[in-house]
């Protein structure tokens, strides 16, 4: 049976004998969500009317290209806004009995449990939406999905960023709970926007996939660079997370600016309507009229997409996506953003201002980006699925490598790796890793099923990653607790 493997209007052969009209497939879905095709005969005399050449579009400028990159950027950056800005959480909830900010011989109880819980609430709702997304979210335009989670998620950080300037003082547990709920709804509709970006990316070139998970790292750099300057400038807390969001602001309403101008580029709708569509026009044909009509051999192709199918094709994928994110979220950020420099509170910038910033968010989010980039220019074995699911595995030995460094403060484990190269060495090889492996699933995937069920893999993708973030914060709750 031939599998239809492009999205122009034309016949895939795969058998001399057998051409396919895509106007007749149209014309004779059933009810059943089957079409039936008869082969041979008149359809053969006709081939001259059913080849059609149509010449694929193209991306002009790169324009769309860069497009999916900063689409990617767009889906993490809120989190990535949130979990680097720690100096500026550290001081808001600070003990306002003393006056230390963030000393990691006293932190207080807001600012030791802050990460964790913000990690819970970010994800477990993500993970419903992103599973939610796989299932009812091709009833949706993605039109709807992107540009208006895009335009939520604006909104929604803008509120955030209204609250930097305020005093937060006099009712500080409000604001703890305020800016954990706002996490919570700005991660609902930012997983709806990242839904429809990863099912969107899905139907382009592979080349379009690997640039929004590019663009997630990148957004990562950007965030922590962001995070640098702004401490650099020497202004207070407040000032200077003000700006940082400011920027982060001004690059989604810049997505959301080209999302709405690209998307209607020829390339863009070439792709992005690269699907088949029933025809409803009161002429078609059933299937019992064909089998009457028709002395030729007829072939039935189911058209309905199968959850268990895709799943059985995709599956080392999905579990390789999971397990890469329990292990990368249980540790990143809430165990890692406690790890000090050894010469930490002896006056030293490096050590107790930039070492955070820098050994932890910076380092993770270029070690990230080195990793996804390299994954499209290491050789892949023979055995993609295998290899994948292997190096996933491995990396659970981060988990008491990371707990053994110098995180602070501890009540119950010894630190056994103290110094600060100990920690940059294994910081380093988790961020490649993490970026390597979420390259491979993401963008293998999507090549194991038919072409009308590309959407479909890469938002079941996408609920996997979802899983796993959400497994993997609730996981660091209780590894800050044992250390």
């Amino acid at each position: 049976m031939p599998k239809n493997k492009s999205c122009v209007n034309g016949a895939h052969q795969e058998d001399a004998d057998l051409l396919v009209d895509t106007d007749f497939i149209q014309n004779s879905l059933n009810n059943d969500g089957r079409i039936v095709i008869s082969s041979t005969g008149s359809i053969q005399d006709e081939q001259n009317d059913v080849l059609i050449n149509h010449s694929e579009p193209v991306d002009r400028y790169f324009g769309v290209y860069i497009l999916f990159y900063f689409l990617g950027m767009a889906t993490l950056l809120p989190w990535n806004f949130f979990i680097t800005a720690n100096g500026y959480w550290m001081y808001k909830l600070r003990d306002l009995n003393t006056t230390s900010s963030g000393n990691a011989s006293h932190l207080s109880p807001l600012q030791l449990g802050f990460t964790s819980y913000l990690c819970v609430t970010s994800l477990v709702p993500s993970t419903v939406v992103l599973v939610l997304n796989a299932f009812v979210g091709h009833k949706f335009s993605f039109k709807l999905r992107i540009a208006g989670g895009l335009f939520g998620v604006v909104l929604l950080f803008t509120f955030t960023t209204a609250l930097v300037e305020l005093d937060t003082d006099p009712w500080q547990m409000y604001f703890y709970f305020i800016t954990l709920v706002s996490a919570f709804f700005i991660n609902v509709v930012s997983s709806i926007f990242q839904g429809g970006v990863c099912g969107l990316a899905g139907k382009f070139p592979i080349g379009y996939v690997n640039a929004v998970i590019s663009g997630q790292a990148l957004g990562g750099i950007f965030a922590s660079l962001a995070n640098i300057v702004s401490i650099a400038v020497g202004a207070s807390p407040t000032q200077s997370a003000f700006l940082y969001f400011m920027a982060a602001d001004f690059t989604l309403v810049l997505s959301f600016c080209l999302y709405m101008a690209l998307s209607s580029t020829n390339f863009f709708v070439f792709y992005s309507h690269c699907e088949r569509t029933p025809s409803n026009q009161s002429d078609s044909l059933k299937e019992s009229d064909l089998v009457e009509d028709q002395e030729d051999e007829v072939l039935i192709i189911n058209t309905g997409i199968s959850y268990r199918r895709i799943i059985v094709q995709i599956w080392p994928y999905l579990f390789s996506i999971m397990l890469v994110y329990v292990v990368t979220l249980s540790l990143f950020p809430a165990v890692s953003v406690l790890i000090r420099s050894s010469s930490y509170g002896q006056g030293f910038l490096w050590n107790d201002i930039y070492f955070t910033p820098v050994a932890c968010f910076l380092l993770m989010s270029i070690g990230d980006y080195i990793g996804r980039t390299s994954a499209g220019i290491i050789p892949m074995p023979s055995n993609v699925k295998m290899w994948t699911c292997i190096l996933s595995v491995m990396r659970l030995a981060f988990i008491p490598l990371m707990i053994m460094c110098n995180a602070q403060p501890r009540f119950h484990l010894p630190v056994l790796i103290p110094n600060d190269a100990g920690f940059v060495l294994v910081m380093a090889l988790f961020a490649f890793s993490n970026g390597y492996l979420s390259v491979i699933p993401f963008a293998q995937a999507p090549r194991c099923v038919e072409k009308e069920e590309q959407e479909t893999a890469s938002s079941l993708m996408a609920a996997g990653l979802g899983i796993g973030l959400a497994v993997g914060g609730a996981l660091s709750s209780v590894i800050v607790r044992i250390l």
